[in-house]
Order: C-alpha cells, then sequence, then structure tokens
C-alpha cells in the first residue's frame, strides 16, 4: 500500500502488519507520533501496551532506539519470536 503520509511504512509488509494487529495501523499510529518526538539511536523508549510488538520493531529499526516492550494480553515469548525474526534479537 502507498501512503505518503508514512513514508518509513511503506517498508514493510502489508499483511505482515495486518497479521500483526490487534486494531488499527500500530505502525501508521507509531510513525504520526515519532512526527512530533525527538528519537535519537541508542535512546531507550518504553513502549508499553505493545501488543505484538510491531510497534517496538518499527521503532527499533526506524530510530534505532532500544525498546522495552511489554503488553498485557501478549505472551512475552511470541512476541520475543517476533522481534527476533525481525533480527532485532540484539
Amino acid at each position: 500500500m502507498n501512503n505518503s503520509l508514512y513514508p518509513r511504512s511503506q517498508k514493510y509488509d502489508i499483511d505482515w502488519m495486518v497479521q500483526n494487529s490487534m486494531g488499527p495501523n500500530v505502525i501508521w499510529l507509531t510513525e504520526a507520533l515519532t512526527g512530533v518526538m525527538t528519537l535519537e539511536p541508542g535512546m531507550r523508549v518504553l513502549d508499553t501496551g505493545c501488543a505484538k510488538a510491531i510497534s517496538s520493531i518499527f521503532l527499533a529499526k526506524e530510530f534505532g532506539v532500544e525498546v522495552w516492550a511489554a503488553d498485557l494480553w501478549v505472551k512475552p515469548t511470541e512476541n520475543w519470536e517476533r522481534i527476533r525474526g525481525a533480527g532485532l534479537d540484539g
């Protein structure tokens, strides 16, 4: 999907985003939020209510931040597998 409002999000597979969604497009919401934030590589970000951690993956890949992800409804081991699958297990 080509959406000029979210240029960073265009790099991500739409099927992956939909498959790992638990509501509205969290990647678009996260990208919109980063437009009013200053994020620099190495910063720590707490992503509470991260759902399936795709917002955490987006933040780490796009901004080089260290993300701590937590969600009440999704098992940490499931998110860890998604994070590892995105090549972010470091």
